[in-house]
């Protein structure tokens, strides 16, 4: 059976990249332009499968994809979650010569490449992916394209710089989205996956709601990974909750902190419950967890005070 999978292209971006570690066969691969339109081929029956970006560790949440499952109409969910290294490169127009007029990527690549952004001094074009942005600097001589190693060979390109990221060992994850009676038909797991649900909770909206809803999962034993906040659409104050547990939808201590929770009167949308490597790859033994700059720790409670005065 020849399968169908979309992924936003074109080829050689990192969401290709996320696709071809599940799918060797790469004519399989379907590009599409957005994430919306990705969902949508699958949601329609175009294609099996589709590979969207889902979170960076610098960016954090990819809010297009997210969005889409939550407020979509949840016949597609999450199958594997698959991580990719993010690093990028610089390319331009072979032979071109001359200054350079411009530097392009997506949205996320410009953010992730600050440093490297300002010192060119040069005015920026946003496009839908980083290899659209290199599909771009192909046919202008004067635009720099920042975007995924190795494209060189892809695209009438030469790699002008490597690696010039603000932050090195960034990860991307990916979801692989599909029906979820096609998970049996995704490829073999690679050894060491983890197992994680993905959740979107609707609470009332009352002081200590969260707390309750953290409270229905640690009381069973599941730990929460992760956390986000979604803006529920015409109800301006009220938010819908994504959490990510470390847990296996058919785990009993889960069906019980669910089951507590719609007792509660939260509603509970079914996202996914899937393998990922997260737990492969940890931060680099040589940096230390930290918190943000200017975070309050104990040895700060004169600043604290300041802060939190306690009293009218």
């Amino acid at each position: 059976m020849t399968l169908r999978i979309a992924y936003l292209g074109p080829p050689g971006t990192f969401t290709y990249l996320a696709a071809t570690q599940l799918w060797e066969r790469t004519d399989e691969l379907l590009p599409s332009t957005t994430v919306p339109e990705v969902i949508d081929r699958v949601r329609w029956g175009d294609c099996d499968f589709g590979v969207v970006p889902m979170e960076n560790t610098v960016e954090g949440i990819v809010t297009a994809s997210l969005d889409q499952l939550v407020f979509g109409s949840g016949d597609v969910v999450v199958l594997r979650e698959i991580s990719v290294p993010t690093t990028f490169d610089v390319y331009r127009a072979a032979g071109a010569s001359g200054p350079p007029t411009g530097i392009a990527s997506h949205p996320h690549g410009l953010a992730q490449c600050t440093r490297y952004v300002n010192a060119a001094g040069l005015p920026t074009r946003v496009f839908r992916s980083t290899a659209a942005a290199v599909e771009a600097a192909a046919d202008d001589p004067g635009l720099l394209a920042i975007a995924a190693p190795d494209l060189a060979d892809r695209y009438a390109v030469s790699l002008l710089d490597s690696g010039i990221e603000d932050h090195p060992g960034v990860v991307t994850r990916f979801a692989c989205l599909g029906s979820r009676r096609r998970q049996a038909d995704l490829p073999a797991p690679a050894e060491g996956l983890s197992w994680k649900t993905l959740l979107a909770l609707t609470p009332a909206t009352r002081p200590g709601t969260l707390a309750d809803v953290c409270v229905q999962f640690s009381d069973q034993g599941v730990n929460i990974l992760s956390l986000t906040s979604r803006p529920l659409p015409g109800f301006a104050g009220a938010y819908v909750f994504v959490l990510a547990l470390a847990d296996t939808r058919t785990s009993a201590g889960l069906a019980r902190a669910v089951n507590g929770l719609l007792y509660t009167g939260v509603r509970v949308k079914f996202l996914g419950s899937f393998l990922s490597d997260h737990l492969l790859r940890p931060s680099r033994p040589d940096r230390p967890l930290s918190a943000p700059t200017g975070s309050f720790g104990l040895r700060d409670l004169h600043e604290v005070s300041a802060v939190f005065p306690g009293r009218p």
